[in-house]
C-alpha cells in the first residue's frame, strides 16, 4: 500500500502564507503611500494653522508648530511602521516559498 502524500498539506500552508505575506505587504504599502492629515491633538489643522501645546502646570505656552511640520512628523512615524508591516508580510511570503523548497529537497522518495 502507497503511503499518504503530504503534498496537499503542504501546498495549503504554502498558499496561507504566501497570500498572508502579500496582502500584509500591500497593507504596509499602503500605509507608506497615504498622506496623513496634519494633527493638533484630536483636531485636524488646515494649512497655515498653528498649533500650540500648553504647559499643564503654568498654563503657559511651551511648543508652536505649524500644520506643515504636524504632518511631516506624522507622516515619518507612519512611514517607520509602514516599512515594518511590509518587512512582516516579507518574512511570511518568503517563508512559503522556504517552505516549497525544504519539502522538495527533504521529500521521501518512494
Amino acid at each position: 500500500m502507497k503511503s499518504v502524500s503530504h503534498w496537499g498539506c503542504v501546498s495549503v500552508v504554502v498558499l496561507v502564507l504566501v497570500t498572508a505575506g502579500v496582502w500584509i505587504g500591500l497593507v504596509g504599502r499602503d500605509m507608506i503611500l497615504d498622506e496623513p492629515p496634519a494633527l493638533c491633538g484630536s483636531r485636524i489643522m488646515e494649512e497655515g494653522q498653528t498649533c500650540e501645546r500648553y504647559s499643564r502646570s503654568t498654563g503657559e505656552t511651551t511648543d508652536s508648530f505649524g500644520a506643515e511640520e504636524a504632518a511631516n512628523s506624522q507622516n515619518t512615524a507612519k512611514d517607520v511602521f509602514g516599512w515594518i508591516v511590509v518587512a512582516v508580510g516579507g518574512t511570511l511570503a518568503l517563508a512559503g516559498g522556504a517552505l516549497v523548497v525544504m519539502a522538495v529537497k527533504y521529500r521521501e522518495d518512494d
